[in-house]
């Protein structure tokens, strides 16, 4: 029987995290305290709905916590461990061990929805009031911009699956419509990229599948992206992405570089989960840096490698390679649409970490693993599905 105050303080935290982070994180910790009381009192009854998932997981958390012990100071490298690579991962835990009917993952994910829409509200209101980077609710654009990387993707599978209901297909066109112009006033690049390329490749294989809704689509896409162009901001910001003169630009390749130099001196453990920060200010930041106090290697791959090495960037690939690659084997060999969801919404988180550490930002990851939960729950339930329960 799943435990209904998980899942009511889940459906909370889904909904309300896009609006306060601060009271997002009191109603993980309330789910996360019913979860734990919960699975005390009733070991049997929890449910791994897909070891694959599970299994990847330990892999990588299993390979960061070797990262830790081997740091430089166990204690700051067990304190990131325990936030970075448990606590954000615990909606995933809370909602695959405890939910098991599919109408509960769909509430808790349309809360997530209505979070989203209220978020991109706010982006987008900020926008047309002259703000050059949008943040919503919070301080840093690049929170949002990681939010609409996994819904954006999200949203655009769910716009053609066959079974949405056609009153909820207008809904989804119109909230893909609104974080795209969210994203837009957003005006994150990375974030851009990485939709642009994950809904291009959707729509490669829907215009062999669904090709009157595809092609409609496509063309819609096309003069957008004609307005686009009359549009000098979004022009300016767009040019911006390949010249290496540009000062952020210039400084991510000075970032990447002294990461890579940290992996070269340390190349099995890295210098220690956590030490990325001192490491680079006191020994590999480039004279040339304009920004000594960045913590971060602005690249998911370049801060595997530097903090965990070969170890723990092994645990890295295993962990995407699953959620991407094995999630799409499961839609191509059973054509189960909430596993191409789930590699959709993982492929756009990790695009985007090519030129953000998204992976180390929190408010994004536990939205990541409360998606890929739900849809996990989804999938397992996806055959047990009438067409009427479905719509």
């Amino acid at each position: 029987m799943t435990n209904k105050y998980c899942y009511i303080s889940m459906a909370a935290f889904a909904m309300l995290s896009f609006v306060s982070l601060a009271v997002g994180n009191a109603l993980l910790a309330i789910a996360t305290l019913c979860f734990l009381i919960y699975a005390f009192k009733n070991r049997a009854a929890l449910h791994v709905p897909d070891k694959t998932y599970y299994l990847a997981i330990g892999i990588f958390i299993g390979t960061m916590l070797i990262s830790a012990f081997l740091s430089g100071d166990i204690k700051q490298g067990m304190k990131v461990w325990i936030n970075a690579w448990f606590w954000r991962l615990m909606p995933f835990f809370i909602i695959t061990l405890t939910i098991r009917e599919a109408k509960q993952a769909k509430r808790i994910l349309a809360c997530s929805l209505a979070g989203i829409a209220i978020g991109a509200l706010c982006v987008v209101h900020q926008g047309l009031g002259g703000d050059a980077r949008a943040a919503g609710f919070f301080g840093h654009p690049m929170t949002f911009a990681g939010y609409f990387c996994i819904y954006l993707s999200l949203l655009f599978v769910l716009l053609f699956e066959e079974s949405t209901a056609s009153r909820w297909r207008w809904y989804m066109g119109g909230l893909l419509i609104l974080l795209s112009a969210a994203l837009l006033f957003n005006a994150t690049r990375g974030a851009w990229l990485a939709v642009v390329c994950t809904i291009s490749l959707l729509l490669l294989y829907y215009l062999t599948q669904r090709k009157k809704l595809a092609t409609v689509i496509l063309c819609c896409l096309l003069a957008v992206g004609a307005g686009l162009t009359q549009y000098p901001p979004v022009v300016q910001r767009a040019q911006s992405i390949t010249d290496t003169k540009n000062q952020s630009n210039h400084e991510r390749l000075l970032i990447w570089h002294s990461a890579y130099e940290m992996f070269k001196d340390h190349p099995v453990t890295g210098v220690g989960l956590g030490q990325y920060k001192d490491n680079y200010q006191k020994k590999y930041i480039s004279p040339e840096a304009k920004e000594p106090f960045l913590s971060h290697a602005h690249n998911n791959f370049m801060q595997m490698l530097a903090e965990n090495g070969l170890i723990g960037f092994a645990g890295f690939m295993t962990l995407i390679s699953c959620f991407i690659g094995y999630s799409f084997k499961r839609f191509w060999q059973e054509g189960n649409p909430y596993a191409l969801m789930m590699c959709a919404s993982a492929l756009a988180l990790v695009l985007q970490g090519l030129t953000e550490y998204n992976f180390g930002n929190g408010a994004v990851m536990k939205s990541f693993w409360l998606v890929q939960g739900c849809l996990l729950v989804l999938s397992q339930n996806w055959k047990k599905e009438s067409p009427e329960q479905d719509a």
